[in-house]
């Protein structure tokens, strides 16, 4: 049966291959016009697949896998249009709005909505169902704001409030958004130029144009009112030039600012500056404090591409860093920013008058972080009797003394950022750096860590930015200039500046001093730059009206005011003193030339019998609360008056501490 079979089998086969033979020569010359046949299980893309095995009229749809959504959304400052590009699908899909300008981005992932500031229409403009759209297109806002704007700079989100930075006059239009139209809750007028703000929290953070300056707005929505907002805190963030772009973080903790180097160079001097653990160092710092560079990480160089980089962005899950170029014209991205320096960008795009950039993806949006919560005031006051540390709280309620080793001092500053207290010894004529200053009990003792060389002479003040210590010695008439390490003290020089020396106080890098034995004050821009030994020539000298003879003196970045205390005649310490109060300062102080007046009018003063004040010697300003304290040695006292910017001649202090040889004071308030 098996052999019959075979044969049988045999011959079929021969049969059907005659067959066949005989029809493929009848169509030999149509042979390659015949379709090949899609196979949609063998692993081979054999037909109009578009895949292996998948797509094209013959297979199921190719399973497209799904990638993670990354995106930027760039404004264009000279035509208006919004340019999405997909960072992980290397796409750009270009939306051209009614605006002919714009600034200020914002995507809405979870209502799909993308809001924009016109700069040619002055409004807010909302437009819907972006994510729809995957190829270039018109689109049309869904609505809109009403005209208030009138040169919008950026835009900044907390839920479904919106906060445009415009420096047409400098303010804050703050809208509410409730899905189908904005309402202009607020106008708040801003000390200062503005340009990039962000989130952080509750917290507005903003940067100070025209300088490398930043300050927060703590609470922000809690605390607006149509009119003047002061900031909570200014401080200066060194080896910035001029910064326009601001970015946070929260799950990083990271802030990150742009710099533009010379406004009239777009080519080749900006860079970006990335403060990782961003909340523990900004809120050690107090009020004017410098974070210095070794807080941070810079990115610039020729590499960079960055001229005047506008705008930044930031991607928390990929630690990179995203920059609107404008000068260059470019859309750049970072990535293993390392220890920064001259990098190249890893993503570059070409587009012309970039301006405003966000970034949006699952995993980032709406991760704005938290506020600030451990705002702190304690005034800390040195002794020339006994060389002891006095420390009150906001409201003037002792805290603590401590015993130093000095037996007289003059001159003191506390440093939350490295929990350490410097003050200057009379005794030792030298500075002394006492570390863990916080955890000093009331009652205790404690040792200098390190001191200078005594070859101080007569100590009275001292000023400190950054990680540089000024001391003012009115024996020399000179002031001593020190850097910091954590472990020494090194003297960078010293220098004369021609006139008796006392109080001093930072202003930015500017310093500012008073002329001992007189009514003026001298001002020396970009002081630490002196870093000769010799003379040095104030760059202004004003008198201040109405002063006999000042001492002490103090600036407050956050209100720009200025206070200074009058001894009046020296050989009368016990009621012939006072303070002046100089409001809008900066304004002020621009404003008078070298060796002009700053005129009654333009301040107020407080002095008579009841201020308790005959000598007082140094003074402090509680932005907070506008309260400015006195040490007042010829009286003995520690004094504090509150509401002291509505305040004018002879008031009674509200607080008076009895402090024996009360000498310098220092305010930290972060």
């Amino acid at each position: 049966m098996k052999t019959t079979n075979f044969k049988i089998t045999h011959f079929g086969l021969a049969f059907l291959f005659i067959f066949l033979l005989a029809s493929c020569s009848d169509d030999d010359d149509n042979i390659d016009d015949m379709p090949e046949v899609a196979t949609c299980t063998d692993g081979v893309m054999n037909g109009d697949e578009t895949g292996v095995d998948c797509g094209g009229t013959s297979c199921e749809p190719c399973e497209v896998e799904a990638g993670r959504r990354a995106e930027l959304y760039v404004t264009n400052n000279e035509n208006g249009n919004i340019s999405k590009y997909s960072v992980t699908g290397d796409s750009l899909v270009t939306f051209t709005t009614d605006a002919m300008a714009a600034e200020g981005i914002y995507y809405d992932a979870a209502n799909d909505i993308v809001v924009q500031a016109s700069r040619s229409d002055l409004r807010l403009d909302a437009y819907s169902d972006i994510s729809t759209l995957m190829e270039d297109t018109s689109i049309s806002p869904a609505y809109s704001s009403s005209a208030d704007l009138e040169s919008p700079r950026e835009l900044a989100v907390n839920g479904s409030t919106y906060v445009v930075s415009d420096n047409g006059s400098n303010k804050f239009y703050v809208y509410s958004n409730d899905g189908s139209g904005f309402s202009l809750m607020n106008t708040v007028e801003v000390p200062f130029k503005v340009w990039g703000i962000t989130f952080k929290g509750e917290d507005l953070y903003a940067v100070v144009d025209a300088s490398s300056d930043l300050a927060v707005f703590y609470d922000f929505e809690s605390n607006i009112t149509d009119g003047v907002l002061m900031p909570s805190k200014r401080v200066t963030v060194e080896g910035i030039v001029r910064t326009h772009g601001l970015t946070y973080d929260g799950s990083d903790d990271v802030m990150v600012l742009t710099d533009i180097g010379d406004a009239a160079n777009g080519t080749d001097d900006g860079g970006f500056h990335v403060i990782s653990d961003f909340s523990t160092k900004f809120d050690a710092l107090s009020d004017g404090d410098l974070l210095t560079l070794d807080m941070q990480t810079r990115v610039a160089g020729a590499s960079t591409m960055l001229g005047n980089p506008i705008d930044v962005a930031y991607d928390s899950e990929e630690d990179a860093v995203y920059i609107s170029e404008i000068g260059n014209g470019k859309v750049l991205g970072y990535t293993s920013i390392g220890d920064g320096g001259d990098l190249a960008p890893s993503y570059s795009m070409d587009l012309t008058s970039a301006s405003s950039i966000y970034f949006s993806s699952d995993e980032t949006d709406g991760n704005t972080g938290t506020a600030t919560a451990n705002a702190m005031t304690q005034l800390y006051v040195t002794n020339n009797g006994n060389g002891n540390l006095n420390v009150y709280d906001a409201t003037g309620a002792t805290i603590k003394t401590v015993m130093t080793e000095s037996s007289a001092s003059e001159g003191i500053y506390y440093s939350a950022t490295n929990d350490a207290l410097i003050q200057a010894s009379r005794s030792g004529m030298m500075l002394e750096y006492y570390s863990g200053f916080a955890g000093a009990m009331d009652g205790s003792s404690v040792t200098a860590d390190f001191t200078g060389d005594a070859e101080l002479a007569s100590p009275r003040e001292i000023a400190v930015f950054g990680n540089n210590v000024v001391v003012s010695d009115n024996d020399m008439h000179m002031f001593y200039v020190y850097s910091f390490d954590g472990s020494s003290f090194t003297l960078e020089s010293t220098l004369d500046p021609g006139f008796n020396v006392w109080g001093i106080t930072f202003k930015g890098g500017d310093l500012i001093a008073v002329v001992d034995g007189s009514s003026d004050i001298a001002v020396f821009n970009d002081f630490l730059d002196n870093d000769m030994d010799g003379s040095i020539t104030a760059d202004k000298r004003i008198t201040v009206s109405g002063i006999v003879r000042t001492h002490g003196i103090d600036y407050s970045e956050a209100d720009d005011v200025l206070v200074l205390t009058d001894i009046g005649d020296a050989g009368n310490a016990t009621d012939d003193g006072g303070f002046q109060i100089i409001e809008n300062f900066s304004m002020k102080l621009d404003a008078v030339s070298d060796g002009g007046m700053i005129a009654q009018a333009d301040q107020t003063r407080v002095a008579g019998v009841a201020t308790m004040l005959g000598n007082p010697i140094d003074i402090a300003y509680d932005h907070k609360t506008n309260t400015v304290f006195i040490a007042e040695v010829g009286n003995g006292k520690v004094l504090a008056f509150s509401n002291a910017l509505n305040l004018t001649g002879n008031v009674a202090p509200d607080v008076s501490n009895d402090l024996a040889a009360a000498s310098s004071l220092y305010l930290y308030n972060n």
